[in-house]
């Protein structure tokens, strides 16, 4: 018979103390997040965007600006987050103390770009922050890409 071989795959994985610096960066990313949707409930009280609108359209009052721009601000760091979690702990299971440092330049990078963006002015989202953020998250998947490459030995 032509049946395929089962092989058993009995690989364990060992996860380092240092993990630990990755499990604390992932709590504090929480505050991150948390921190920039607190950022939005004043905003959204001074332009009286009433639950449960999302957004202001067209703008019409300094107020609504600075709300939509934290709103905006907190919002794109929801989208970023799950890939962000799932990179720094992708990486942070081969290289934990790398991924912890690079997982805490994110968080302080999207403190940055949220305080930049709720300015009022949206193109001051594009500060040290954003790019600290960015490189931080980019280097996070190319250390879990490579890692994981070298882990399944192709």
């Amino acid at each position: 018979q032509n049946l395929p071989k089962i092989r058993k795959m009995s690989d364990t994985i060992t996860i380092s103390n240092d993990f630990g610096f990755v499990i604390a960066v992932a709590a504090a990313s929480g505050i991150v997040v948390w921190t920039q949707g607190f950022a939005v409930m004043p905003a959204r009280k001074a332009a009286k965007v009433e639950y449960p609108n999302f957004s202001v359209y067209p703008i019409k009052t300094d107020e609504e600006r600075l709300y939509m721009c934290a709103q905006r601000a907190h919002q794109n760091t929801l989208e970023a987050y799950p890939g962000f979690l799932a990179a720094l702990l992708g990486a942070g299971l081969l290289y934990p103390k790398t991924a912890a440092a690079l997982g805490a330049g994110w968080c302080v990078g999207r403190v940055g770009y949220g305080i930049g963006y709720r300015t009022g002015d949206p193109k001051k989202r594009v500060n040290a922050g954003t790019f600290t953020a960015y490189i931080s998250f980019l280097s996070l998947v190319g250390m879990g890409v490579v890692g994981g490459i070298k882990k399944a030995a192709f």
